[in-house]
This record gives C-alpha cells, structure tokens and sequence, in this order.
C-alpha cells in the first residue's frame, strides 16, 4: 500500500465562523435500565478500548477504536452532565487509521477543558508511520491541526503511547520505541516542542529494556514517568520525575525504584495516580518467590518513599494469591483505596474472591490485615464466577468499586457495584448491577463526575463474534442509583 504523510491520515473537520458543521447528536441520556445501557458506539464493526475521562462541567469525553471501516480509527465523543452526547452520534473520527490491530494509546484532559490523545499513527508498516499527540478542544476542533503533532521520530518503531497534561498547559508525550528505549516529548500549548525537537531519552538504568507503563503531571508543568525496567526475567517497577523546561531528570540518573522486593508479572504495567503535590501513588501487584502480593508506594515530590522500602502491603493473608488492584487516592487525607483479586487453588479447583482495604497517609492498613470482603471465594474454573476488570473510583468518605464476573468461557458477564464508607462498611443494602444483559463485557473503565456521581464504560459484545462488539456507557449516583441526574446534587448522592 502506497504511504499517506500523516497530515492526510487524520480527520479534518470542517467548520463555520461560529462553530462545527456537524449533524445535531442523537438525543440519548443515562438510563435507568441495566439492561439497557448507554450506547454510544454501535456501528457494524467492532468498537474496542473505551476510556472515559471527566471534564470540569460534569461531563465527559469517551474514547474508542472503530474497525467498522478497517483500520480502527480512533474516535472520540463528548457527554454532557446528564449523559447527552454532544456530538454526532458514534463521536468524532480523530484519526483515519490502517492498523489490523490494537495497542494502548495516551488520553487525558487539560485544565482548560480539551481533550488530549496520544497513538500510533496512521499505516502499519509505512515509512512515515509515528506517534502522534491530537488535542480536541470542546467544540470539537482539532487544535493542532488535522494532522496532530508526531512527536517520535521516523524508524523508531514507536506502538505504545501515553500521554499527560502539565500545569502549565503544555502536554508530556511518552512512547517506547523498538530498542526498548523510553522516549518522551513535551508540547507546548500551542503543540510546539520543548524538550529538542526528537525529545529526550530515560538514561538509566544502564542495563535492561524501558517498557513504559504511565505518564502524568507532577505539578510545575514536570511530568512522572513509570515503567517495567526488564532484563532477563527480571522486571523491576521504577519511576522517573522529568523537569519542565527540559526534560532534565530529577529523581537521579537511574529514577526510583518503587519497592525494593518484588518483580512485576510479564505484561503488566502498573498505573501511576498523581497525588496533587508534584509525587506519585502506585497500587500494584508483585511477585516475590511464589507470592503475589498488593503493594501500594507514594513517592513524594522529591521522590522519596514514604510508605519505606517495601511500600504497604494490602494485605498480609499468606494463604491466597492477590491479582490485579484498582484504586483512588484522596489528596486532602492522603488516604489510597484500593481493591483485588484474591485467587488459589484448591482440589485442582480454581476460586476467585474481591477484596479492599484503606491505606492510611502513613502506611498502615485500616480495615484489617486481610482487608473488607466484597465478594468471597468461589469456585472459577468453569468461568461463571471468575472476577476481572475492576474498576475503584472515589466516594465521599470512602470508595466504589466495580467489576465484572464471568469470563469469556460464559456468555454473561454482568459488572457489579458496592459502596464503601470510611470504616469499609458496606452503605448500600445490596450490591447494585450496573449492566445485567446477557452479553459479554471487556475492557471496563470508570470515572467521577464533578456533579458526584460515576459513570462506567466497556466493549459490549455477543459471544466471540468481534463485530458486535458496541461501546456502552452507564451512570451511578452515590446513593447505588442509575438513570437522570438531579439538579441538585449533595456529596451524599441523595436529592433533598
């Protein structure tokens, strides 16, 4: 296939003096219905990878992949407060893109209300193929232009990006290139670059590959990077603080290294939660020996570890595995929730439970050595009851969490809710389910609303045919309840 230069592969919009030249949305609002979900992608092909970020308004933009027309072009749809798209049903096409697969891209929001998107673009395998940063502002126009800013440089064989905005209104863009070198750029807000114009390098540590996994503000307009350092079977989770004017590092040559015991699972890449004062939390999981624990860090501005070398455990029970943590940080108590997997196996049976706990501004587990039971150990291993996908989202005082049940060896895979108050007390009477149609459920993905509510949103899809695979959406108060959000809303979630 004859290479298309970047600038033609992503989508133009076109525009008038006053605004986009678009068809009106289709009226659709948060349901009320578990089984009747939120569709906010449901063309004929496959629509994959959903992210949901909030805006300051109360709504939220929503990100995708669309392989309907091949290529999955990456796309992108804005809600208002009640759950109205925006935009033309099915969102904007950002990038017209020819890819037979998928890879993790960037997406964030600035404090100026755009959407910021970071990805691989435009043709696989082209000469002039390269990671490109889009930032949308909330009328829907491309800001940087159709072609977005590439920010890696030709050859390098960049797939995987992640992208932050600053405080300063620029952006940070990180990729790893076919080396396995971790490589990042910084914009400006205008989509100039700051840090030369192929960007800077992570130098250390010397030995072993940088396979990125988080990037995000750090205050000042610095940036946190994170990532899998591997070497052999040795993969390490360290962290890297990167000045604003340069990109200079400023956590040492080698960055932090998270915890001093532990090695990440092959393919695992922990998340970085920034903690509003220029450090960073990580809830993750390790494997040290035959033991996979729950580890939570904070790092402080200066990069120092304040929960000591080894971070925080979760959980102290010896007798489980603990799998896959989700969590929220509370900025004004320094407080991190968090929930996991707990897995064993017992009579060549397999069992999943859910777990949670609080870790305190200190360190210290608040909800017990073994944390708060949310679902408990079950029989898995013929997939019905297997757990995946969890989703922890802040709440007043405490946490909500989400997940889903069932693997794809079942048809159903319905996501479950429960509320957490601060003693890790259940406040609602029952679990609530989000979704409960008989279909299966991937890549589930959450976020708060400044209204003081949460909205989930994952692939829905028939059996193993792709092609049904739509992107829903769903709505839930504080109070465990779905549908219309009330004009007036207390931190409580309850309507006067």
């Amino acid at each position: 296939m004859q290479s298309v230069p970047v600038s033609h592969r992503l989508l133009g919009v076109l525009f008038t003096g006053a605004g986009m030249a678009l068809a009106l949305p289709v009226a659709a609002a948060w349901s009320t219905d578990p089984a009747l979900n939120l569709p906010l992608a449901d063309r004929a092909g496959e629509e994959v990878q959903a992210k949901i970020l909030p805006r300051s308004d109360g709504g939220f933009y929503v990100s995708w992949f669309d392989n309907t027309d091949g290529g999955y072009d990456l796309r992108l749809q804005r809600l208002d407060v009640d759950g109205n798209e925006l935009w033309p049903h099915g969102g904007l096409r950002i990038a017209d893109r020819s890819y037979s697969s998928t890879t993790d891209y960037g997406f964030d929001v600035d404090a100026a209300g755009d959407a910021l998107l970071s990805f691989q673009c435009c043709t696989q395998g082209a000469g002039d193929e390269r990671i490109v940063v889009a930032k949308v502002s909330a009328a829907g126009n491309l800001a940087w232009g159709a072609g977005g800013i590439a920010v890696s440089t030709l050859g390098e064989g960049a797939v995987v990006s992640y992208v932050t905005a600053t405080a300063d209104g620029g952006a940070v863009a990180a990729w790893v290139n076919d080396a396995g070198q971790g490589r990042l750029q910084k914009l400006d807000t205008g989509g100039a670059p700051l840090w030369t114009a192929q960007g800077v390098t992570l130098p250390g540590p010397a030995s072993g590959l940088k396979f990125l996994s988080d990037v995000k503000g750090a205050g000042a307009g610095d940036a946190i990077v994170a990532w899998s350092n591997q070497s052999g079977a040795t993969r390490i989770l360290r962290a890297q603080k990167l000045a604003s004017a340069d990109g200079a590092v400023l956590w040492g040559t080698d960055g932090v290294r998270v915890a001093d015991v532990g090695n990440l699972q092959a393919g695992y890449f922990p998340k970085i939660i920034a903690d509003g004062a220029g450090g960073a939390v990580f809830a993750y999981y390790d494997i040290s020996g035959v033991a996979f624990n729950v580890r939570v860090q904070h790092l402080d501005a200066a990069g120092n570890r304040l929960f000591g070398n080894d971070g925080a455990l979760a959980t102290t029970d010896a007798s489980k595995g603990h799998f896959a943590p989700s969590a929220s940080y509370d900025p004004a108590t320094g407080t991190t929730h968090l929930i996991w997997i707990d897995g064993t196996t017992i009579n060549q049976q397999s069992y999943d439970g859910l777990y949670a706990q609080r870790i305190d501004a200190a360190g210290l587990r608040q909800w017990g050595d073994a944390g708060r039971e949310l679902v408990p150990m079950t029989i898995s291993t013929d997939g019905a009851h297997a757990l995946s996908q969890l989703v922890a989202l802040p709440a007043p005082g405490g946490l909500l969490a989400s997940w889903v049940t069932g693997n794809t060896a079942v048809a159903a895979n319905p996501i479950s809710s429960v509320r957490l108050d601060a003693a890790g007390s259940l406040v609602w009477p029952a679990v609530v389910h989000v979704k409960d149609r008989p279909t299966r459920t991937s890549r589930l993905a959450g976020a708060t609303s400044t209204a003081g509510y949460a909205a989930l949103v994952w692939s829905d899809g028939i059996g193993n045919d792709s092609a049904t695979q739509d992107v829903l959406a769903q709505n839930l108060s504080y109070a465990g309840q779905l549908g219309p959000v009330s004009d007036t809303l207390f931190t409580d979630g309850f309507d006067p």
